[in-house]
C-alpha cells in the first residue's frame, strides 16, 4: 500500500460579486437571505422593498446599485448602495449603503469594496450606513440591543447572531452615530400641563396636513438637519408618512370621546379637543401654531406601526418619528404640550397604548435632556462610516 505524504490540494471557492436590476432575481435573493424577526412580515417587506427598487431603477439619473455575492453558485450576501440627494449627514449630502446581509468576512469585504468603488466613481469620499430605504420599513443603523422588542415600522431590525458590525470595523468602518429608542411616553410631562397662551394646538384632517407640506418642510430644514446626523428625509419621506396615515385612517376607530378631566382646567387643551372633529382628524400628528401669525411653530408626527396592520392586528403602537420645534419657540413648553395633547387626548381616543421615541441621536443633547428622563430604553443602533482615500 502506498500512502502519499503530500497535502491534498484544497480548491478555493470562487467568490463572485455582481450587480443586478432584475426584480425577479432580486426577489429570489431577498427571499433567500433577508432576515426578518417576524416571519409573517417577510413577504410584505420584500414586496415593499421591490416596489421601492423598481421606482428607483426607473429613473435613469438616480444612482443606485443592488449587489449580490455568490460562492460556487451559493448566495452569500447582498447590499444596496445609493446616492440620494435628500440624504444628509451632518447637513451634507452623503452616499449610503443599506440592507447589508453577509455570511462571512470575505463576502462583506468584497461587497463593500464594490460599494466604495461606486462611491469613488461618483466623486464622493465618504460612505455611511446602514441607511435602509424606504425608511418606513427599513430605518437606520445596526441593531445591537433590544432584539426581543416587537418590530416597529420605521425602526431598523437585525439578527442577534449577526457579526456584520464587527466585520465592517475590521474593514475600517468606524462607529459614528449611536441611536436609542425609548418607551418615552409612560407619563404626562409636567412642563406641558400649561399651554402658552400664544400657542394654539390643533389636530387636522389628512388633506389639511398635506396643505401644510411647505411649512412642514421649512420647519424640518431649520430644525432637523441642524441637529440630526442622519436625515433620510425630503419630499419622498413626506409622502411616505402621508401614505402611512392613509393606511391607518382606513382602519382606525374611536374607542372613546370623553375629554380627560385632568385637563379640564387647562383652556388650551379643551380648546384643542372641542375645535376638531375626532372622526376626521389624523390622531397620530399634532401641530402647534402661533396664535398671532398662524405660523406653524411645532409638530410631532408619529407613524402607526404598519407591521401590526400588515399582520392583521389592531393598531396600538406608535413610532414617534419626527418632533420639530421652531428655534424661537424652544423653552416654552411647546414640545411637552404637544406630547401631552397628542398622547392623552387624540391617540388614546383611538386605542393607541404604546409610544416609542425612535432613533434619538446620542449627540443631540437637547433631545436627550428633554426625552430621556421620561422613558426607558428599548433598542440601540449604530451607524458607521468610512472616509475613502482616492485610489491611484
Amino acid at each position: 500500500m502506498e500512502i502519499s505524504l503530500e497535502k491534498p490540494i484544497l480548491r478555493k471557492k470562487k467568490l463572485t460579486i455582481a450587480p443586478t436590476r432584475d426584480i425577479s432575481e432580486i426577489q429570489f435573493i431577498l427571499t433567500e437571505l433577508l432576515y426578518v424577526p417576524d416571519e409573517r412580515l417577510k413577504l410584505v417587506i420584500v414586496l415593499e422593498l421591490l416596489d421601492y427598487l423598481t421606482e428607483k431603477f426607473s429613473k435613469p439619473d438616480y444612482k443606485i446599485r443592488f449587489l449580490y455575492a455568490t460562492q460556487d453558485g451559493i448566495l452569500t450576501g447582498f447590499v444596496i448602495c445609493q446616492i440620494d440627494g435628500d440624504y444628509k449627514s451632518y447637513g451634507m449630502s452623503c452616499p449610503t449603503f443599506g440592507w447589508l446581509c453577509v455570511r462571512d468576512l470575505e463576502t462583506c469585504r468584497a461587497l463593500m469594496s464594490e460599494c466604495e468603488k461606486f462611491v469613488r466613481e461618483n466623486k464622493k469620499r465618504k460612505l455611511r450606513g446602514p441607511i435602509n430605504y424606504p425608511k418606513f420599513i427599513g430605518g437606520i443603523g445596526f441593531q445591537i440591543e433590544g432584539f426581543k422588542t416587537p418590530m416597529m415600522s420605521g425602526v431598523a431590525f437585525g439578527d442577534p447572531e449577526s457579526n456584520i458590525l464587527e466585520y465592517l470595523q475590521q474593514l475600517g468602518y468606524k462607529k459614528d452615530s449611536k441611536y436609542s429608542c425609548l418607551d418615552t411616553f409612560l407619563k404626562k410631562w409636567d412642563k406641558g400641563k400649561n399651554l402658552d397662551e400664544n400657542i394654539s394646538v390643533r389636530f387636522l384632517p389628512l388633506d389639511e396636513i398635506r396643505g401644510l407640506k411647505e411649512q412642514i418642510m421649512g420647519l424640518a430644514s431649520q430644525s432637523l438637519y441642524a441637529v440630526l446626523a442622519d436625515a433620510p428625509g425630503g419630499r419622498a419621506r413626506f409622502e411616505e408618512m402621508m401614505d402611512g396615515y392613509t393606511q391607518a385612517c382606513k382602519v382606525l376607530k374611536l374607542v372613546g370621546e370623553e375629554f380627560p378631566q385632568e385637563y379640564a382646567d387647562v383652556p388650551g387643551f379643551r380648546e384643542t379637543w372641542e375645535s376638531c372633529d375626532l372622526k376626521k382628524i389624523v390622531p397620530m400628528a399634532v401641530f402647534g401654531f402661533d396664535r398671532n401669525t398662524n405660523e406653524l411653530v411645532g409638530v410631532i408626527m408619529c407613524q402607526p406601526n404598519l407591521f401590526q396592520l400588515w399582520n392583521g392586528e389592531p393598531l396600538t403602537h406608535l413610532n414617534v418619528d419626527t418632533a420639530m420645534i421652531k428655534k424661537e419657540y424652544t423653552g416654552m413648553g411647546v414640545f411637552s404640550a404637544l406630547h401631552n395633547i397628542g398622547v392623552f387626548l387624540s391617540s388614546s381616543a383611538y386605542g393607541f397604548n404604546y409610544y416609542e421615541g425612535t432613533t434619538i441621536w446620542a449627540n443631540n443633547d437637547r433631545a436627550i435632556k428633554t426625552i430621556f428622563p421620561h422613558g426607558s430604553p428599548t433598542r440601540t443602533h449604530y451607524v458607521v462610516q468610512k472616509r475613502l482615500l482616492k485610489k491611484n
